[in-house]
């Protein structure tokens, strides 16, 4: 009987806890994302740009980057930054803006624009891209997102590489489905709503 407990105390020590999800979205930053596991977060700093601000601390960025593998088949990959902006450069980021914006970064990975769009959504300001391509003779969608509040500017890449994987394709949805203003989260669904859908598909199965 020792023996036989011994062996489950080192079965349930041995077995791998289950990742929790994480949702980043700092006290500075108007923005969220959550994804399925904590991510990797690395700080990045570098000097302060223009001759008054040659004395003043380095300007630092978070930059949030987190990848999911299925074998060698299927991919995704997000990185996210989020940093502090002032009056002055949220005026600045008009449509026209942001959509150069995000077409430099697609210039910067040798990717053209299948798809880009801005606009306002409540008191934000968003445009967002996308682009249809291979990479390494792979399937490549490519997806970056850029939304500016009153005083942050929430920057997403999210690309998806290789075959049809429906693990990978969920995995891709969900983290762009719960990225939103910390103020504007998306209605939940609803649950009677769910119930009526889960039955009538379970008759339509009887049938």
């Amino acid at each position: 009987m020792k023996h036989f407990l011994l062996f489950c105390s080192v079965g349930l020590l041995a077995t791998p806890a289950l990742a929790e999800s994480f949702t980043y979205g700092p006290e500075s930053c108007e923005f969220q994302i959550t994804f399925p596991e904590k991510p990797y977060i690395e700080k990045k700093c570098r000097a302060a740009q223009g001759s008054e601000k040659s004395k003043s601390p380095p300007e630092c960025a978070e930059i949030v980057s987190y990848t999911k593998a299925v074998g060698a088949s299927a991919s995704t990959e997000f990185r996210v930054t989020c940093q502090s902006i002032t009056a002055d450069e949220r005026n600045k980021y008009n449509s026209a803006i942001l959509e150069e914006t995000l077409k430099k970064m697609l210039q910067d990975k040798g990717l053209e624009a299948f798809n880009t769009k801005s606009g306002d959504k409540g008191n934000y300001k968003t445009a967002a891209t996308l682009s249809l391509t291979t990479r390494d003779g792979k399937p490549l969608i490519y997806s970056s997102q850029l939304w500016v509040g009153q005083k942050s500017m929430f920057t997403i890449e999210a690309e998806m590489l290789g075959e049809k994987n429906d693990e990978i394709e969920k995995i891709f949805a969900d983290i762009l489905k719960k990225t939103y203003p910390k103020d504007s989260p998306p209605p939940s669904p609803n649950p009677a709503k769910k119930s009526n859908d889960e039955q009538k598909t379970n008759n339509e199965k009887k049938k």
